[in-house]
């Protein structure tokens, strides 16, 4: 078995901590070690060192070799840019495949809070079962909370075990949803949030692929001599750039008959933007929150503020996200803190690069 930390993301929600150079993967946004860090360490009862692949981006992939010095240089794929999942996922598994086709790649993003790790553990552990036992995709659908429009939803079918953690069929795929109909999904009980969290033989995912993707297909079975060899980086160089840029989601699960989705109810967070991850840190009575530093708040309600060590004054100010670093101060509502995108295409178009 192989875990399979897909830290290719940009965090461009999180900017401007999270950049180009540093993206919110290493970034330690709880506790003393970054996200990757953590991911990677609380799997340590399933998975040692050897039997972790990170797959990241170019530019990133010295800075995560620093952060995991124990895993072995050459399990970490850099993709020379980003080709979204269903390429991430696919070169993973042609490269397990390489060792053994049989193993079972568990796939877990590297940028999300657990809390409760005993239940995630035996979550993973019922998901990779069901993997090696079946030629299944197998998902982690997490109950939902309230109705997120930021998340996609897994509609669940057939109740297949009833024994916790609870294994389904999957009845379909559903993108972010409007406000209404993420309260219908809530209501119904029988919509997950799709949390990015996968377990699959390395074989049966490249089945999949050849069968819904043959054009990303053809490509990993290109690079499948070179990969763990002295010529890998030279052959993704060369064929990474021609493949399709597909999510896993929309090009093999949605199309895929195969499919199973274990119930995960262990506490999670993706840490999606300023206001989630705010919601770790510590708040005063009028819940203002502050990562590090002091805050002095002075009739002022409900604002988030990351400061970089430095005191914060805060008057007649409410819901407000206020982040700074060394060269930037950001400051937005609170409700719209999905929006942060808009600043880094304003960035783009006038040439700020700089700041990206």
């Amino acid at each position: 078995m192989y875990v399979v930390v897909m830290a290719g993301g940009s965090g461009t929600r999180f900017w401007p901590a999270s950049r180009r150079r540093r993206p919110k993967q290493l970034l330690t946004l709880t506790g003393q070690r970054s996200l990757l860090q953590q991911t990677v360490e609380r799997l340590g009862p399933l998975a040692g060192p050897d039997q972790v692949l990170v797959v990241t981006g170019l530019g990133h992939a010295d800075g995560v070799r620093q952060q995991l010095p124990q895993v072995p240089d050459c399990q970490v794929l850099a993709e020379p840019l980003a080709r979204n999942t269903a390429a991430a996922a696919g070169l993973a598994a042609a490269w397990v495949a390489r060792r053994d086709p049989q193993a079972v790649c568990l796939v877990l993003p590297a940028d999300h809070l657990i809390t409760d790790e005993s239940l995630f553990l035996a979550t993973l552990k019922r998901a990779i079962e069901l993997a090696r036992q079946e030629d299944v995709l197998v998902t982690l659908g997490l109950t939902p909370r309230f109705p997120a429009t930021g998340f996609g939803y897994i509609e669940t079918g057939q109740v297949l075990d009833e024994t916790p953690p609870q294994v389904r069929q999957v009845a379909g795929f559903h993108e972010k949803p409007a406000l209404e109909v993420a309260r219908q999904y809530l209501r119904s009980g029988r919509h997950l949030w799709n949390s990015g969290m996968f377990a699959w033989r390395a074989e049966v995912l490249l089945k999949e692929i050849a069968r819904h993707l043959p054009d990303l297909a053809a490509g990993l079975a290109e690079l499948a001599p070179s990969l763990g060899t002295p010529s890998q980086e030279a052959a993704l160089g060369e064929i990474y750039p021609r493949l399709p840029s597909i999510s896993v989601d929309h090009g093999v699960l949605e199309k895929s008959p195969h499919l199973r989705v274990v119930k995960a109810d262990f506490g999670w967070s993706d840490l999606g933007s300023w206001e989630a991850v705010a919601e770790l840190w510590p708040a005063d009575p009028a819940e203002n929150v502050c990562q590090d530093g002091r805050l002095l708040a002075i009739e002022s309600q409900g604002n988030v503020v990351s400061a970089g060590g430095r005191l914060t004054a805060l008057l007649g100010v409410k819901d407000l996200v206020a982040v700074v670093t060394d060269d930037v101060l950001l400051i937005l509502p609170r409700q719209r803190c999905q929006d942060v995108r808009q600043v880094i295409d304003s960035l783009k178009e006038q040439g700020l690069d700089e700041f990206l």
